[in-house]
């Protein structure tokens, strides 16, 4: 299965799952920006699974929006790989225990943070 979608509440994710084959999938307005104010949940035909994470409490964990008052991306974006839709900064590669960092672009160039993009593989 591969990253189709996600839902972010704090550090606990929820990645949503479609069929590795699948080559085009979309939701409610997923061509406008922000993404965060307008695209809706991938469509329930596509999804096959989910994942569930909760990362460490200590962690960092954006989405592109984190840091924005209206992102500059579309959950089109993410399809494309332009972008990933989540990044964790694990606690040990953190400056200044984690007060240094406002935003996703605070972090999506460093060398330590773990990227999500649509397309991945995961297992449910």
């Amino acid at each position: 299965m591969k990253i189709i979608d996600f839902k972010q509440k704090g550090n606990v994710v929820r990645f949503y799952l479609g069929a590795d084959d699948l080559e085009n999938w979309w939701g409610d307005d997923w061509n406008d920006c922000p993404y965060e104010c307008n695209a809706e949940e991938v469509y329930d035909q596509f999804v096959t699974g989910y994942k569930d994470i909760a990362f460490d409490f200590d962690d960092i964990v954006y989405e592109p929006c984190e840091g924005e008052f209206n992102s500059p991306y579309t959950k089109e974006d993410m399809v494309k790989r332009k972008i990933p839709c989540i990044c964790v900064l694990k606690k040990e590669h953190q400056t200044d225990d984690g007060w240094g960092y406002s935003g996703f672009k605070d972090i999506v160039g460093n060398a330590n943070v773990v990227k999500y993009y649509f397309g991945d593989k995961m297992e449910p």
